[in-house]
C-alpha cells in the first residue's frame, strides 16, 4: 500500500513538472527556460526536479513526446478505415487543426522547436516529431493518383499544410489584436473551411 502511495505521488509529481515545463518551454523555449523555476512553480527544489529528470533535455524530450502523441492521437481519432483514403488524409488534417487550436501551448512549443532548432544533437530516438509527419506523409502516399509523388513532393504537401495550421494557431492574439473580437471570431469560424479547401487542392492528382 505505501509504495502504490509512493508511485502514485511520483506520477503525480512528474506530471506536475511536465505541466510547468510546457508552459516554460512555450514562453522562453529551451534555452531560455530555467529547470529552477520549473521547479519552483510546484514547490520543489531544483535538486527535487532533477531526481525525475536527470537533464533539462530530459524534460524537454518529455515534453515534445506529449505533445507528439497528442497530435497522433488527434489525428487518428478522426480517422474512419471505411472512407477512402483522401477522406481520411482530410481528417487527419482537420484533426491537427483542432489539436492546435484546443493547446496553444503545443503549438509555441513546436513553432520554437522549428525556428530555433532547439536540441540539433537529440538523437533519433528523441525525433518524436518525425514519428507523426512519416504518419501523414504514408497517408497522403496512399490516396490514389499521388503514389508515385517523390517523398520530397509527399512532404511538402504535408509541410504546407501543419505550416498553415500552426502559424494560424499562433497567431490567434494578434487576430484579435488586430482586428477585434467579433472579426477574430469569424474568422476562427471560417478557417477549418478554407483549410479543407485547401487540402483538397493539394490532393489534386499529379505534380
Amino acid at each position: 500500500m505505501g509504495q502504490e502511495k509512493s508511485t502514485n505521488s511520483n506520477d503525480d509529481t512528474r506530471e506536475k513538472l511536465l505541466a510547468a515545463a510546457h508552459s516554460q518551454f512555450a514562453d522562453r523555449g529551451f534555452y531560455g527556460a530555467s529547470i529552477a523555476q520549473i521547479a519552483g512553480e510546484v514547490g520543489l527544489t531544483k535538486q527535487a526536479l532533477l531526481y525525475h529528470f536527470k537533464r533539462k533535455e530530459d524534460l524537454y524530450g518529455a515534453v515534445l513526446k506529449a505533445i507528439s502523441v497528442r497530435l497522433l492521437a488527434a489525428l487518428r481519432s478522426r480517422v474512419d478505415p471505411a472512407q477512402p483514403p483522401a477522406q481520411q488524409f482530410e481528417s487527419m488534417v482537420e484533426g491537427i487543426y483542432f489539436a492546435a487550436r484546443d493547446n496553444p501551448l503545443d503549438t509555441k512549443v513546436l513553432m520554437r522547436e522549428l525556428l530555433d532548432d532547439q536540441r540539433r544533437d537529440a538523437p533519433p530516438s528523441e525525433w518524436f516529431l518525425k514519428t507523426f509527419l512519416d504518419e501523414l506523409v504514408d497517408m497522403l502516399g496512399t490516396v490514389p493518383g499521388l503514389e508515385t509523388l517523390s517523398f520530397p513532393q509527399k512532404f511538402s504537401r504535408v509541410y504546407l499544410l501543419m505550416s498553415a495550421i500552426q502559424y494560424f494557431s499562433a497567431s490567434s492574439s494578434a487576430i484579435v489584436r488586430f482586428y477585434g473580437d467579433e472579426d477574430a471570431v469569424r474568422i476562427a469560424g471560417d478557417y477549418p473551411k478554407e483549410l479543407r479547401a485547401q487540402v483538397r487542392r493539394l490532393l489534386e492528382k499529379g505534380e
